[in-house]
């Protein structure tokens, strides 16, 4: 297991060390029946991919179906190579660094390790699941996954490890922590919090998750005749006024009220009615306390509904926040989350239903200017970089995962992520022959449309740009080609041209091609680590690409 950590560590040390990048290509890489070098894909780097994106070979897809065991095979043979204990580690490496497009893979592959025949690894899994599963809905999806695995019994799951993790689970947590999180989280993939604490048969490890279970399993109203002549501690205080603040907003229809239960008690939008969302100063309280990237997403909603007037206090409150470096770095907001933002609140009508607004003015000032802000929260992969990019008539289609979005949008926008955060770059388009474009970081996104718009297009052959670079002697970690669906290569396979470069440039560059509007292709060698394919593009494929550019997928 020691083995496993000290290399991940070393893997992540190769963007600031060219002797051990060459020290990896020697241990990582063999040389095949036509002498071109690639990097072998071993189970290890394909558990990683799945716990990355859900998928354990080559192409990452912004829409993947159902996890199955199909999709984890590599899971399972480590399993039954006993080396279950090492594939926990990596499962808490992945999680807790937060290297992972959703939690859903992460959480089926800890299924698959707490119903695995070997103890150790059982022991380890069912340890690492309080840790894993940090809010409710996690526990529930996780809880499904093992119903999934075990052929869809609904109680059949429900031995004495499991039943331990998940009362664990519940009393590893304060009184007030697991009251908000139950009544925020009440139900998720066919789960409730009822169903766990009577499969769990909890028994709760102090007072205030008494009360918590009782409010869970009982109500309202046999907790207030319980403790309401009892001497009760601050903390059974506390809890009882939150949960008599959520059971008064179940009934008042009174706005003023709920705006000042939300405001008092932190409320949030998952505790609150249906009706109490017409109301502009409920909305305004939520307002108040609402996490950026939850702002971005109901900013069409709060306009629509007159929440957002021009010059009112909540304008003034949005646009502050979007202009606070400090706040979106604590967010952990990136260009292309305000870039979606700024499309969609454009656009003036959201991506399903009727809803539709007037978009206002000082919000896309803020939206323009956040997005800029934004570039400071994007870390440096340290990696030499070729960029690319499709510049043909074709690129205005929309993006396959991000609809509000067009291909030559993304193209330009991971171009300005590129020039804004690397130290060593180019920017090619594909014309007759690949043509150099200038894009620096003090461009705004209108200079880079330009330059790329100035280049008169030609065919998206992707092998190009690792043939234009061996010509050109044009030394590169990392080649990014940005195309629409459009994945034709000529007289040389892509695959063949990257090895190419890298026996003639004794360089163990990677291959990254971008179809943002294709459902599939098939560019990516499933069997050399060193390259990917990537269908369509959401904000998962920027924590793909840059796990892809630092080894650690």
């Amino acid at each position: 297991m020691e083995c496993i950590t000290d290399g991940l560590k070393a893997v992540r040390m190769s963007s600031e060390s060219e002797v051990h990048q060459t020290e990896l290509l020697n241990e990582q890489h063999a040389v095949n029946s036509e002498s071109s070098s690639m990097w072998q894909v071993t189970d290890i780097t394909r558990l990683r991919r799945f716990l990355c994106f859900g998928y354990e070979g080559g192409t990452y897809y912004t829409s993947e179906d159902k996890l199955k065991k199909e999709n984890a095979q590599a899971i399972l043979r480590l399993l039954e190579e006993g080396k279950g204990t090492e594939v926990v580690q990596e499962i808490k490496t992945f999680d807790n660094e937060g290297k992972t497009v959703t939690q859903e893979p992460v959480l089926f592959a800890l299924a698959l390790c707490t119903q695995c025949s070997d103890a150790s690894t059982k022991q380890a899994a069912y340890k690492a699941l309080a840790e894993i599963c940090r809010i409710p809905t996690h526990l529930f999806t996780y809880i499904q996954f093992r119903k999934d695995l075990s052929g869809g019994t609904k109680c059949g799951i429900w031995g004495r490890a499991l039943r331990k993790a998940v009362a664990n689970w519940y009393n590893s947590k304060d009184g007030m922590t697991i009251a908000m999180a139950v009544t925020k989280y009440k139900r998720r993939a066919g789960w409730s919090h009822k169903d766990l604490l009577r499969l769990s048969h909890l028994k709760p490890a102090n007072e205030d998750l008494t009360l918590v279970t009782k409010y869970i399993m009982k109500g309202w109203k046999e907790v207030e005749e319980v403790y309401k002549d009892k001497d009760n501690s601050d903390g059974i205080q506390q809890l009882l006024k939150y949960f008599e603040a959520l059971e008064r907003v179940k009934i008042t229809q009174d706005e003023h009220e709920v705006a000042r239960l939300i405001e008092e008690y932190r409320l949030v939008r998952e505790h609150l009615l249906t009706n109490h969302l017409k109301s502009q100063e409920v909305w305004r309280a939520l307002l108040k306390d609402m996490p950026v990237i939850t702002m971005l997403r109901h900013l069409g909603k709060m306009t629509a509904d007159s929440i957002l007037k021009p010059e009112s206090e909540a304008v003034t409150i949005v646009c502050e926040r979007l202009n606070n470096e400090t706040i979106l770095k604590k967010a952990g907001i990136h260009p292309f989350h305000i870039l979606v933002a700024l499309e969609t609140y454009k656009g003036g009508k959201g991506n399903r239903g009727k809803l539709k607004w007037n978009p206002n003015p000082e919000i896309l000032v803020a939206l323009d200017q956040a997005f800029y802000k934004a570039f400071k929260n994007v870390e440096p992969m340290g990696k030499r970089f070729v960029l690319a990019l499709d510049v043909s008539s074709s690129m205005c289609s929309q993006v396959l995962g991000c609809r509000v979005l067009y291909a030559n949008r993304v193209a330009a926008a991971m171009s300005m992520v590129i020039a804004r955060t690397e130290s060593n770059f180019t920017i090619v388009a594909f014309s007759d022959e690949m043509v150099p474009i200038h894009i620096s970081s003090e461009m705004t996104m209108d200079e880079v449309f330009t330059a790329m718009h100035a280049v008169p297009f030609g065919a998206t052959d992707c092998a190009l740009p690792m043939l234009w670079a061996i010509k050109t002697k044009t030394v590169a970690d990392m080649f990014l080609v940005f195309t629409d669906n459009e994945t034709y290569y000529g007289n040389m396979h892509p695959a063949d041209a990257l090895r190419e470069y890298r026996k003639n440039m004794d360089i163990p560059a990677k291959l990254i091609v971008c179809g943002l509007a294709s459902n599939g292709f098939t560019i990516a060698d499933p069997d050399d680590r060193g390259m990917l394919d990537i269908c369509g593009f959401d904000s998962g494929a920027l924590e793909v690409i840059q796990n892809f550019a630092l080894d650690l997928i």
